[in-house]
């Protein structure tokens, strides 16, 4: 259902000012409105059944995409590693 509503400013740029930050653009203003206000109401959020099956989709794509064969100390060494051969290479070091 559409409608409309008339907000003061300062509210309205907070509101697209997280919309932002929490979608990338200001598409889903009407979302987060509607997650508040559920939330005020006391209602849980309701995610529709296509977003569960796409996020769900999209972490079973993306599992395994990281093959970690080192350690943090050991990838963090091996990077370091190539920083000083780009140095000397370069003249800089």
């Amino acid at each position: 259902m559409k409608t409309t509503i008339n907000l003061n400013d300062d509210l309205y740029k907070r509101l697209v000012k997280e919309t932002v930050e929490r979608y990338g653009n200001t598409k889903n203003l009407s979302r987060l409105i509607n997650e508040r206000l559920e939330r005020a109401e006391g209602l849980a959020y309701r995610t529709d059944s296509d977003d569960i099956k796409n996020r769900l989709k999209a972490l079973r794509e993306s599992a395994g995409s990281w093959n970690i064969s080192k350690s943090g100390k050991e990838y963090v060494t091996v990077i370091r590693r190539g920083w000083s051969k780009r140095l000397n290479q370069a003249g800089l070091q």
